[in-house]
């Protein structure tokens, strides 16, 4: 293990809409294989504001006369909206719509501290609740669920960086693997040996059996890892930034073959308090530079179906500039998801500069775990009742893929998946998502619209459930489930039958 501690850190420690809802993860195993996430950090609070701009709204330029972006230099997007002008490479990307922008995100009873606020992102928590596991690791969990007994041949999520994220951290343990470079990280461990030796039988054995198993496991990743590194290609040069560097390492890995589904990469500086104007325009031509490259090199080497890009920022800025020609730490901000699956464009209203909270800054619209539920969902295929286990909630997708739902969820209340196999010959599994507490009626009726079967009728708390259909209850044939909301609206979808 002392060969690990040189700049290195190992640790050891649910359905998408449309063609994959009514696929159960219990049936169907992991989560959609080969599909992979990559989170960008921008460390320090992002400001949404100088980063999407609302070029129209004459609040804007008042709320910042030195420091807001004239739209003549801006880049025009839908909405009246426009991107910092250091943003061509995702300009160009949104053109091709492969870039959806969801506006107004953040969560209620925002905190403002770097620290608690990086804490609550990672862990997918609300501001009141202190979590030590992240949402990444939960979701890890359910995707080896024999962890950390039984170890997989590759790594399951990895981290270009020093220190690992508490977003991969659970409580069987810690799930990512470390590293700046995959071959420099090859060189600590190999040589090294683990201690396969029966632990002691002491207080201390068990974790140092544990330690044991660490240790095997970081020289097995290396060797994955250095030999997918060496497998794998970039079809073009990246900037010779740290994030194009980055980037650069996870192409590689994911093209040689590491079967891998999470990366976290990162670029700080972004808590601009002074002189913003400099600072935040190299960060995005940083960024921007780095992710027009890497979806390039992706679509080159026919990966890009499999691969989704995600930012995320503690919190965005305040809309009033300070004194000293930045922006102080602030409440609601754009996220990015990239990709060649997404649904591109402007997601949600504009920002409301009127409408603020008591302390002046914008109100959030929607939640930011309403994004991670919606790429756990539609890119990472997994099923919507797990998904809400993850976050001790349900909370609505927003139509961020292909394949989300169509709009924003404005006024739904509920949703009801396809059901699981379509057609039923024994059993199908029918799953739907309560968003406000209501009175409902899951029914399934004959084509005439007689009821035929009543599933379950009464009051039901927000959250996702599931419920097995007997085939053998029905005659073959086509019927209609049906999912009312007893106060007004109904959702419904077709079903077969077939009994042998």
């Amino acid at each position: 293990m002392a060969v690990l501690s040189g700049g290195v850190t190992f640790g050891i420690g649910s359905m998408p809409g449309k063609a994959f809802a009514q696929i159960p993860s219990a049936l169907a195993g992991q989560a959609e294989p080969g599909k992979v996430l990559v989170i960008i950090q921008l460390g320090g609070g992002n400001d949404g504001l100088n980063t999407v701009i609302p070029g129209e709204d004459d609040k804007y330029y008042t709320a910042r006369p030195n420091i807001a972006i004239p739209k003549a230099s801006a880049l025009k997007l839908d909405k009246d909206m426009y991107l910092h002008p250091s943003m061509v490479g995702i300009k160009k990307l949104y053109d091709a719509g492969q870039v959806a922008i969801a506006q107004n995100i953040g969560y209620p009873n925002p905190n403002r501290s770097h620290f608690r606020a990086t804490d609550i992102w990672n862990t997918g928590s609300a501001s009141n609740v202190v979590l030590e596991e992240g949402w990444a690791g939960r979701y890890l969990l359910t995707q080896y669920p024999n962890f950390p007994i039984q170890m997989p041949k590759h790594p399951m999520a990895v981290q270009l960086g020093s220190v690992e994220s508490l977003a991969f951290q659970s409580d069987l343990g810690r799930f990512g693997t470390v590293f700046e470079d995959p071959n420099l990280f090859y060189q600590l461990v190999n040589g090294s040996t683990a201690d396969m030796d029966a632990p002691p039988k002491t207080q201390a054995g068990e974790e140092l059996g544990f330690l044991n198993q660490v240790a095997a496991a970081s020289i097995q990743f290396a060797t994955v890892i250095q030999s997918s590194a060496a497998k794998g290609k970039n079809s073009l040069t990246y900037p010779s930034t740290g994030l194009g560097r980055q980037l650069g390492i996870v192409s590689k890995l994911v093209s040689g073959g590491l079967n891998t589904p999470i990366y976290l990469v990162n670029i700080g500086g972004f808590d601009t308090h002074t002189n913003q104007l400099t600072q935040h325009a190299n960060l995005w031509r940083t960024i921007s530079e780095a992710v027009s490259a890497f979806q390039t090199d992706l679509k080159n080497q026919n990966l890009a179906d499999r691969v989704s890009v995600m930012t995320f920022s503690e919190f965005g800025r305040r809309i009033n500039q300070n004194g000293s020609l930045g922006t102080d730490h602030g409440t609601a901000a754009p996220m990015f998801v990239i990709g060649k699956t997404v649904r591109g464009g402007i997601l949600g209203a504009n920002p409301d500069l009127t409408s603020v909270d008591a302390n002046g800054d914008l109100k959030f619209k929607y939640d930011y775990r309403q994004v991670y539920s919606t790429v756990l969902r539609d890119h990472l295929g997994l099923d919507n009742v797990r998904t809400a286990t993850i976050f001790q909630s349900t909370f609505e997708r927003l139509p961020l893929y292909n394949n989300s739902i169509e709009g924003m969820p404005e006024q739904h209340t509920m949703e009801l998946l396809v059901p699981w196999p379509n057609p039923i010959r024994q059993t199908g599994l029918i799953q739907y998502g309560i968003f406000v507490e209501t009175d409902i009626l899951l029914a399934v009726y004959d084509i005439q619209g007689r009821l035929i079967l009543n599933l379950f009728e009464g009051k039901r708390a927000v959250g996702s459930y599931s419920v097995t259909l007997e085939g053998s209850l029905l005659a073959s044939g086509h019927y209609i489930l049906s999912l009312q909301n007893l106060r007004g609206g109904r959702i419904t979808r077709s079903i077969q039958i077939q009994n042998d």
